[in-house]
């Protein structure tokens, strides 16, 4: 059992550079045309996702070199 709990706290760095990032409880703004702006930010990121939906999506994944900042 150690040494599985091991193997996995061993892994986490590896998966905090992943490359991927969600982002949850965006702005959205009404655009014309039906469509939505939505803006996912924090300190450090800041991705916009443009939908045809009534809201935005409560999360979403980003890659993370498709930040805006």
């Amino acid at each position: 059992m150690k040494k599985i709990l091991l193997f996995v706290v061993a892994l986490l760095p590896l998966a905090a550079h992943a490359g991927k990032i969600t982002m949850s409880n965006p702005d959205g703004q009404e655009l014309q045309g039906g469509k939505r702006l939505c803006t996912y930010e924090n300190n450090i990121y800041l991705f916009t996702l443009v939908t045809r939906s009534q809201s935005c999506p409560h999360s979403k994944t980003f890659e993370a070199s498709e930040n805006e900042k």
